[in-house]
């Protein structure tokens, strides 16, 4: 091929880049990317040795094609899908992976994995807060040094999950104010295992039990005695926390988590699934 030949083909592409038009390509095995971030996906999927198919249509979208496919999950990368093609989408399920711009700091390789459906990504928050605090009585009746009358100054930390509605879980005030309400209906209260109930009048709740010292017998203010199914133990306390608090939780959130600490480094943690119709947990009353 003569010098003339070579430059009349190069001419062309010369142009381009002077243009700014110069595309770059990724190749792999044969096969050439748009873009770095189509290559390191597929290269990730390889690595993992799941199988992919790249450009494929989506079903019911007019022709919309999505960069992979995957196990039913229909991947964008580099993309930004308009409102109509997101209408189309609804319902399937979509990961749009992207580089931003934006980083946190230099370690930060900018790559995000979005969910394309806001209703599909769950999210948690946690509450710690002072006014979570509160004091109880109770009697381990099978147990050497639980088995007389004591008390304890417990702490509370709540975890909320759920679907985040305007990019909120639940508001920190309103969670709060829920977790609150629960807490004041525990403070400075006797807590006993229901069964040991004798007799219960509109103002007062008598117990009778054997313990391993010895019979008990008293005689407590309803107001201020919580009955429970099972003994008074940190792990029941914390399931009659959780019961307080689902019923009053908005219905994106999922599942929510109690922490109780029965003084300072020991306690119990419980977590639950809340059915979207806000079913309560049973909880028995004096």
């Amino acid at each position: 091929m003569s010098t003339e030949q070579i430059l009349s083909k190069l001419a062309p592409r010369l142009k381009k880049l002077d243009a700014g038009a110069y595309e770059r390509s990724y190749r792999t095995g044969g096969t050439q990317r748009k873009t770095s971030t189509h290559q390191l996906v597929a290269d990730l999927l390889g690595s993992l040795g799941i199988g992919f198919k790249e450009s494929v249509a989506v079903p019911g979208t007019g022709g919309l094609r999505a960069d992979f496919q995957v196990n039913g999950i229909w991947m964008f990368v580099e993309r930004e899908l308009s409102e109509k093609e997101q209408v189309l989408l609804k319902g399937k399920s979509c990961l749009v992976v992207r580089r931003d711009s934006l980083r946190s700091d230099r370690s930060d390789h900018g790559i995000r994995v979005l969910g394309l459906n806001e209703e599909e990504r769950v999210q948690t928050i946690f509450l710690d807060d002072p006014s979570f605090n509160f004091d109880y009585a109770h009697i381990l009746p099978k147990t050497e040094k639980c088995s007389v009358m004591h008390g304890h100054t417990s702490s509370v930390l709540v975890e909320v999950a759920g679907r985040p509605v305007e990019g909120m879980v639940v508001d920190f005030g309103v969670a709060k104010q829920i977790v609150r309400e629960a807490i004041r209906g525990l403070d400075h209260k006797l807590f006993i295992r229901g069964k040991y109930v004798t007799s219960i009048d509109r103002k007062s709740v008598s117990m009778k039990f054997d313990t391993v010292h010895g019979e008990f017998a008293i005689k407590a203010p309803k107001d201020t005695t919580v009955l429970l199914d099972g003994e008074a133990t940190v792990e029941n306390l914390a399931r009659e926390v959780l019961s307080r608090i689902t019923p009053n939780m908005p219905k994106n959130v999922t599942s929510v988590g109690v922490y109780v600490y029965e003084g300072l480094n020991k306690g119990s943690h419980i977590l639950a699934k809340i059915h979207q119709d806000g079913a309560r947990s049973a909880r028995k009353k004096p």
